[in-house]
């Protein structure tokens, strides 16, 4: 009979997730995790499989907590003012420490392109979401008439997380907030929002 989990697994994988998304995938070592974890390796396997299988979790844990995020502030009244809020609560109501450490799905496809395609591959698909959501919102934006333009919702998604992901970059090269509060403010300045 297998022993019963003596340990809060989500609080466990939560600070897996905070450890990769510090460090990344390759930089983090199974004695890193094992301590940060506060878990022993037998159990480490047991619940999660090996640090592979762990990675993905976690990645998904953080691409899920963002798109909370996004789902949440697209309930506002105005689809377009969603884009405004999903940055201040993903980058400018957060700990600096934490702001500096960009986006655990970008950093994930810059890290692993060439080191594991699979992982690289699974937190595009992830990032992918988001921009389906970001076009949900410049569709209903559209509609409503509350922003005008030639483009479609896609190609306005595409531009803002182009956008997104260069300000993720450059948060982890520590450039001021107020730097990124005026990249924020010309590119919706640009969209009309």
């Amino acid at each position: 009979m297998a022993r019963p989990t003596e340990f809060d697994r989500q609080k466990a994988l939560l600070a897996a997730m905070h450890l990769f998304w510090r460090q990344g995938y390759t930089a983090t070592s199974m004695q890193q995790l094992l301590s940060s974890m506060e878990i022993s390796r037998s159990s480490l396997y047991a619940a999660f499989g090996d640090k592979r299988q762990l990675f993905i979790e976690a990645l998904h844990l953080f691409a899920d907590r963002t798109y909370g995020i996004l789902a949440r502030v697209k309930e506002e009244n105005n689809p377009a003012v969603a884009i405004r809020l999903f940055f201040a609560a993903t980058l400018f109501e957060v700990p600096t420490r934490r702001m500096h450490r960009g986006c655990m799905m970008i950093n994930s496809v810059l890290e692993l392109a060439d080191v594991d395609r699979g992982l690289s591959q699974l937190a595009s698909q992830r990032l992918t979401e988001i921009e389906d959501a970001f076009s949900q919102c410049f569709e209903q934006a559209i509609h409503n008439n509350l922003i005008k333009t030639d483009k479609t919702p896609q190609q306005l998604a595409q531009f803002i997380m182009t956008i997104n992901q260069g300000v993720r970059v450059a948060a982890r090269k520590e450039v001021e907030p107020s730097e990124l509060e005026n990249i924020i403010e010309t590119t919706l300045s640009l969209l009309g929002i």
